[in-house]
């Protein structure tokens, strides 16, 4: 594990730690670009010095995520160009190809049929850029939940979705703790039991968790374990990785909102890993003792460390 306060520390540190890979190798970057009109995405400055070590190295990177699953400035890789382009990320003053796409190979896992995209699959090795923020169905979004669903196709990214929605399993006493819990408001009080609003439903599987009589489950199962197959499914079709988490302008939603609400914790710093599930507790261990508590939990009412669990169990079969 590597980590670093500083961004200039950082990127001396990071340096021989990136001869992981090789010269000639095609090294896909999976980076989320930045919404349009987002502030808090990892910043163009900070990429272009990450990809100046590759090419340093003689490795071919190029910048990669895959369109937006709703309607927005990045549902097509061609508006996906152009709201990356407007904030900062081109070819140019990146130094490498920029590549929007879902073109996929398919991976079954428990509960999907993955669709893994073909760009990072068909590469030689792939780093993986990110920047931790909240994010209201998974509680954090880090390295898990930026292949989860940055790696795999809208389908898929659907598919998480809409297999983690709530069902009634058993008798509603009409408690209203759904109700309460349900960070949507899609959840509504009906005259003898709930009613979802499953067209504004993500998912997130809070009114689960809040049920008391646990008259709730999701239709095929947790969001957790559904982003967490959908990046066991990228990690384990790809040849080689390695892992940057950016901690800073920790926001509390996601960098796929335009405003993504404000800063929750201030900046920790830089960690970088081979291991995914090493580095995403590691970021979460660093950003709960600066902020004194367990953050996401807080603000999200989801222990972020449910999608880190479901992941580790994934990688140990």
């Amino acid at each position: 594990m590597l980590f670093s306060e500083s961004e200039k520390e950082f990127i001396e540190k990071v340096k021989p730690e990136l001869k992981i890979f090789k010269s000639g190798e095609k090294i896909a970057v999976k980076l989320h670009m930045g919404e349009r009109g987002n502030k808090t995405y990892l910043k163009p400055g900070f990429v272009k010095q990450i990809i100046s070590i590759l090419n340093e190295n003689k490795c071919k990177p190029f910048l990669f995520d895959s369109p937006a699953m709703y309607v927005g400035g990045r549902d097509t890789p061609k508006k996906y160009l152009k709201t990356a382009a407007g904030n900062g990320f081109t070819e140019e003053s990146i130094g490498c190809p920029i590549i929007i796409s879902e073109e996929h190979k398919a991976v079954k896992t428990k509960h999907l049929n993955a669709e893994v995209c073909n760009p990072i699959v068909e590469a030689d090795g792939m780093l993986v850029l990110t920047h931790v923020k909240g994010h209201s169905c998974s509680g954090v979004g880090g390295a898990i939940k930026n292949l989860g669903m940055g790696g795999v196709s809208r389908k898929t990214k659907r598919d998480i979705h809409n297999f983690a929605k709530p069902v009634l399993v058993r008798e509603c006493i009409n408690c209203k703790a759904c109700i309460k819990a349900c960070p949507e408001g899609t959840i509504k009080e009906g005259k003898d039991k709930i009613k979802i609003d499953y067209d504004g439903c993500w998912g997130c599987n809070v009114c689960v968790y809040a049920c008391p009589q646990k008259a709730l489950k999701p239709k095929i199962a947790l969001f957790d374990a559904l982003l967490a197959e959908g990046a066991f499914a990228v990690v384990s079709n790809v040849k080689k990785a390695y892992y940057i988490n950016a901690l800073k302008e920790i926001a509390k939603f996601c960098d796929c909102m335009a405003d993504n609400g404000p800063i929750i914790c201030d900046d920790v710093g830089y960690l970088a890993s081979e291991n995914i599930i090493e580095i995403e507790k590691e970021s979460l261990d660093l950003i709960n003792r600066k902020a004194g508590k367990n953050i996401f939990l807080e603000i999200h009412k989801k222990d972020p460390c449910g999608q880190v669990d479901e992941m580790e169990n994934l990688l140990k079969r």
